[in-house]
């Protein structure tokens, strides 16, 4: 660790973590933290994301995936695949294979971003490598061992390009349609759904452990891996790369994401709860700029549950504060945090 880069937050040597963030407790007024009564606020945490992220009109279609074209990549193998997620769309990912196979099961990951490209590393048309190497996850990982698959993000596989230059486009038109053919779901359902279906096919494959299984992203990733990994039990640990914990943080109101319902002062639903579904398992956020000292208050929000399940130190922060994307000294201590996590040794490889 370099102390002039980020500090770790495990335990903060501060007592000023920023604006208070009223965060209502886990346990209501008069209610005993127990291993029963935390199943029972569990339930309740669940029901409520469930309504407020809601759900895709009925839809049969066929969920076979569709080999696209094999990519020979300098770290790995790798092949793209359309996967369908609904009877009118795909989501386009790329599954990474270590050439040389490390582990007799290898450890797995699920990568969400926009495209696959960023967090491979390279432009799969051209094969040019992608800037920002500090967050190009699943290159990382493939070289560690890991098998994993990069997905996609809704707005790029809903509807065509929309050709205009206004910086939200394709999101306003990939919501539109999304929310006219589902109007009882969100864009962060879609995220969700879709994320889920890019999981299945990781775990479907050959040769891999299911029991380590992180979801790890940047930005719009660390969002999709966040909800992901606590909404879907079969992800071991999370790390999330200054995605915005609070609803305040960043543009979680958009329509693509949550709307306009995250700005009232007493939301049905709140984060720090989201993430105390992912008890016991371990999570790690990157924190530059959408996340800040602030955050660690929803991480402590969320203990009550870790600790019920015999895991309090499963929590943790990298407070880089050097802005969006991590620097590379922080990606790699996330590496380390995470091997610690899944018992593997450490790997070398590339950024």
């Amino acid at each position: 660790m370099t102390d002039s880069i980020f500090r770790a937050l495990s335990h903060p040597d501060s007592e000023d973590l920023g604006v208070p963030q009223a965060l209502r407790p886990l346990f209501a007024d008069g209610v005993e933290p127990t291993l029963a009564s935390w199943e029972h606020c569990r339930e309740g945490i669940v029901e409520r994301w469930g309504r407020v992220l809601g759900r895709p009109a009925p839809d049969e279609y066929d969920r076979s995936p569709r080999h696209v074209r094999d990519i020979e990549l300098p770290e790995c193998d790798a092949s793209l695949f359309d996967l369908p997620t609904s009877s009118r769309s795909l989501q386009r990912v790329l599954l990474m294979r270590p050439r040389t196979p490390q582990y007799a099961k290898a450890p797995v990951a699920i990568v969400p971003f926009y495209n696959p490209d960023l967090m491979a590393g390279y432009d799969l048309e051209t094969l040019e490598p992608k800037d920002g190497p500090s967050v190009h996850f699943g290159r990382h990982l493939v070289q560690q061992g890991y098998v994993v698959v990069c997905g996609q993000a809704f707005p790029f596989n809903t509807v065509p390009d929309p050709q205009s230059d206004a910086g939200f486009a394709w999101w306003h038109a990939g919501t539109t349609k999304l929310l006219g053919d589902n109007p009882e779901w969100t864009g962060m359902g879609k995220l969700v759904h879709d994320t889920r279906i890019a999981t299945d096919f990781l775990l479907d494959q050959p040769g891999v452990d299911a029991e380590r299984l992180v979801a790890i992203g940047h930005s719009l990733g660390g969002k999709m891996a966040f909800y992901s990994g606590c909404l879907d039990e079969r992800v071991r640990a999370i790390v999330s790369s200054d995605f915005g914990i609070g609803f305040d943080f960043t543009n979680w109101d958009a329509p693509w994401y949550l709307g306009d319902w995250v700005r009232d002062p007493n939301p049905p639903v709140e984060h720090h709860e989201l993430l105390a579904l992912h008890a016991p398992n371990p999570f790690l956020v990157l924190a530059g700029d959408a996340d800040r000292l602030e955050t660690w208050q929803y991480l402590e929000a969320a203990r009550p549950a870790y600790e019920l399940l015999g895991a309090p130190e499963a929590l943790s922060m990298l407070h880089h504060a050097t802005g969006h994307r991590p620097p590379v000294e922080v990606t790699r201590t996330a590496y380390v945090w995470l091997a610690e996590q899944f018992g593997l040794p450490e790997v070398s490889y590339k950024i």
